[in-house]
């Protein structure tokens, strides 16, 4: 049975977006928004010749329909649409005309036909007999999404600055950020750029789109993958050679590295149905963990002074206790509820778990003869350290004093942060062409949307067009996007036909309105007889979203229940300001899903604080009721000095607190208490129990060393965290020791 590798390793990057129970109708707002933006692909064809540029847009409309790509023009049925739109146009009025036509419905509509005559095109213009020009202000006061460009044939162009533009607006086939659609992205562009260099060697080509933006993501992930997971085992096989001078260490600690990442990986999938690009980047640090366990049972095969049938005997329980304590610290990240930090959990436990059973079950029927070589001078050092720390001299005490006097400075510098930006980096390159493009369309990236909820449809339009009231007062510079702009609610429609018929009602009045500006007063007759040729009832939202089903896009149902979405075409950034707004009109809501999330990332990194304060309070009793309270309170001082300490130089460093900081902690908590467990269960002067806490951190070193050098904000700031507090726990570990009495000469 043949696997599919792109199922089972997901690159779909909002897969690791914590879980949030909003309402049936917000996720359904949300989903729908989100479809919108990941379809979308912009490319923008410039030169400074109109004919070139032409050229080039032809080339490249070319590759994208020759790809099986969704190309955005201007739709079929828009003379349909306008046909549908001048049966009821009486029905269409904007806000200014209906305002002006309140004020005085005679007047103001002689002096609208009166000018409208003196046009050269008179009343029959594109869009049929339109008296007043009522119709065509209307139609073409709705909204466009871009605009700066207007149609030219089958394209959309704008001229500025002596260079002509031409805008393809593209649909991908589905709204993710998979692999396989990345891709497609990304060789459509690569494609498209080579066709229009071939008809117009001065054309430049602007690309953006969620998809390209994922495929760089994807693309730096599985590079990491590669290389971290390389470089770590290539350390840990140098180590192995260098320091036991065997193939057998070497092929049995890379098997039991690799049981423990396949396990791992093997559990998350079973879990998932896939696993996570980014989990896969995570688990290479689990090299630097699982080796652990293969480390010091070599350590004490070789070189330990225990019968070599009693290896396993003599390290077992170091290695089980470091296990156990192990997965209580990866266990609490399964109560984070972000889906990140529970593939990450399920794969260190299952991975250290199955790298365990493979040195206590493989590792005694292989090792049965003690190697007989000598003991480099070399590997002497981790002993002589620890000895060393041990003594109760005065570097002992002063040693802790210094760090907490480096540390505590850089605490007051600390500064947490949950924005999901921060925690993203995109190539200089694809930015640069992102705000080009948007520049030119005269856009900038929303903050969110309204919610525009109702127990119907109608009822949703009266609350959009209320709320697009406020924003046209408060926010003048603005304009809303909504159905109301495309459809007034059936109270809006009849308000406009009443001052129609309040017009046409009395026909003399109107005769002898025409006959004092000079009109002839028969116009009258064939303006009666239009008014009562053409359809003098509102249009339904059924018949409009029937003829042009994108406008669909607009409504949003969960159930029985229904919302519109709305926006503004020149987005507002202080979403505070929306918000108020919002909260003036009934059922209105504004949604930002970036801020949403944020919050929702700050709810999970307290809630992992508290977790990591729970892990250490439960770590402390299994030591208290293993090692003993006196015994189990000094081997913990490594640990929180270490946090303290991590912290610190945190702050120094300008890294700011997040979830994957604190996870960063959690792994300081579980590996760091690993060093004084081996230590206490071996013996602090042995020189196997010192060379395989030190093996052990120098491949941890290695790993997370890897993370720091990522370019990914996220990973760098997870394995920051573990390198500096993994190193400041095996730098201190002796201090969980008995000190040693100092022999004076």
């Amino acid at each position: 049975m043949r696997l599919n590798s792109q199922r089972l390793v997901d690159t779909n990057l909002l897969d690791l977006l914590p879980a949030s129970r909003p309402s049936p109708l917000l996720n359904a707002a949300i989903a729908r928004t989100r479809a919108i933006f990941l379809r979308e692909l912009l490319l923008v064809v410039s030169a400074t010749n109109h004919l070139q540029a032409k050229d080039g847009a032809r080339a490249a409309r070319g590759v994208m329909a020759s790809s099986g790509l969704a190309i955005s023009s201007l739709p079929v049925g828009t003379f349909k649409l306008i046909e549908l739109y001048r049966q009821h146009h009486y029905a269409f009025l904007t806000s200014a005309d209906r305002a002006r036509l309140i004020r005085d419905p005679v007047g103001v509509f002689t002096s609208d036909l009166t000018g409208e005559l003196a046009n050269p095109i008179g009343s029959l213009g594109l869009f049929g007999p339109d008296f007043g020009g009522y119709l065509s202000r209307y139609l073409t006061s709705l909204p466009r999404p871009y605009p700066n460009f207007i149609p030219d044939g089958p394209f959309m162009t704008m001229e500025r600055d002596g260079k002509v533009y031409y805008l393809l607006q593209v649909k991908l086939s589905h709204a993710t950020l998979g692999a396989s659609d990345a891709r497609i992205a990304v060789k459509v562009v690569a494609a498209t750029h080579i066709a229009v260099k071939k008809v117009c060697r001065d054309c430049k080509l602007l690309a953006t789109g969620a998809a390209l933006f994922a495929a760089s993501a994807q693309r730096e992930a599985r590079s990491e993958v590669f290389w971290f997971t390389t470089s770590s085992m290539l350390f840990i096989a140098l180590l192995i050679v260098f320091v036991f001078r065997s193939l057998k260490p070497l092929i049995l600690g890379v098997f039991s590295v690799l049981m423990g990442v396949l396990g791992g990986a093997a559990a998350v999938i079973i879990s998932f149905g896939s696993i996570q690009i980014l989990t896969l980047v995570c688990g290479t640090t689990l090299l630097g963990i699982a080796i652990d366990y293969a480390f010091l049972y070599f350590s004490e095969h070789w070189f330990g002074k225990s019968p070599v049938n009693h290896t396993l005997a003599a390290v077992l329980p170091g290695l089980t206790m470091g296990l156990v304590t192990s997965v209580f610290a990866f266990a609490f990240l399964l109560l984070a509820g972000f889906p990140a930090l529970t593939q990450i959990a399920i794969f260190s436990i299952a991975g250290l778990l199955m790298s365990y059973l493979s040195v206590v079950m493989l590792f005694p029927s292989i090792l049965r003869m003690r190697p007989n070589h000598p003991c480099s001078s070399v590997l002497q050092w981790p002993q002589l350290f620890l000895e060393h720390a041990r003594e109760r001299t005065r570097w002992r005490y002063a040693a802790p004093l210094l760090l907490l006097a480096f540390a505590v400075p850089g605490l007051w510098q600390l500064r947490s942060s949950d924005a999901v930006r921060e925690l993203q980096n995109f190539p200089k390159s694809l930015i640069r062409s992102d705000q080009a493009i948007h520049h030119l369309l005269g856009q900038s990236s929303p903050p969110g949307f309204f919610l525009v909820r109702g127990r119907n449809i109608q009822q949703a339009l009266r609350r959009e067009e209320m709320l697009f009231k406020l924003t046209d007062t408060e926010l003048p510079a603005t304009s809303g996007i909504g159905l109301s702009r495309f459809l007034p609610s059936i109270s809006r429609q009849t308000a406009n036909l009443r001052i129609w018929e309040k017009l046409y009602h009395s026909p003399a009045r109107l005769k002898r309105a025409f006959v004092r500006v000079g009109l002839p007063a028969q116009l009258v007759k064939p303006l009666v007889k239009n008014w009562k040729h053409y359809v003098r009832s509102p249009l339904e939202a059924r018949s409009l979203l029937t003829l042009e089903p994108k406008l669909g896009q607009f409504v949003v149902r969960a159930g029985e229940r229904l919302a519109l979405i709305a926006s503004l075409n020149t987005p507002v950034k202080r979403v505070s300001v929306l918000k108020r707004i919002a909260s003036h009109v009934p059922g209105v809501s504004f949604v930002a899903p970036l801020e949403r999330i944020t919050g929702v990332f700050k709810k999970i990194r307290v809630r992992v604080t508290w977790l990591v304060l729970a892990g250490y309070l439960l770590i402390s009793l299994l030591l208290i009721l293993r090692y003993g309270r006196h015994e189990a309170l000094r081997m913990l001082y490594p640990l929180l000095l270490s946090l303290v300490v991590t912290l610190g130089a945190l702050g120094w460093l300008n890294q700011p607190v997040n979830i994957f900081v604190i996870v960063g902690l959690i792994l300081v908590l579980g590996i760091g208490r690993d060093y004084s467990v081996f230590l206490r269960e071996g013996s602090v002067d042995s020189f196997s129990t010192a060379l395989g806490v030190t093996l052990a951190a120098l491949a941890t070193f290695c790993s997370f060393g890897m993370l720091t050098l990522s370019s990914i904000p996220a990973l760098h700031a997870f394995g920051l965290t573990t390198l500096i507090g993994i190193t400041v726990s095996y730098l201190t570990v002796p201090l969980g020791t008995a000190p040693k009495i100092r022999c004076v000469r």
